[in-house]
């Protein structure tokens, strides 16, 4: 999957269980969690579909403050895959 198909994806995936923002407002360094687009809660979910998404596990111990950010934030995140 393509860095473009993930951003797709996960936008679509955004508008879709947040109901606050349409696609055409939704840009890549819209902050998600900040603009209240999505909350805390839906962070679970969203680890969820990039696991999905991608067939890999996110390992949560890793994970650092801003991580789910904005959609930029998010694909580097998944860019960088799993710990070795």
């Amino acid at each position: 999957m393509t860095d473009r198909d993930v951003r797709a994806a996960l936008r679509e995936w955004i508008v879709r269980t947040s109901g606050r923002i349409g696609g055409e407002a939704l840009r890549d360094d819209t902050p998600i969690l900040e603009q209240r687009i999505l909350t805390s809660l839906h962070v679970l979910e969203l680890i969820l579909f990039l696991e999905r998404l991608t067939g890999r596990p996110i390992d949560v111990q890793r994970l650092r403050p801003g991580a789910f950010r904005d959609v930029d934030s998010i694909c580097r995140l998944v860019a960088a895959g799993p710990a070795s």
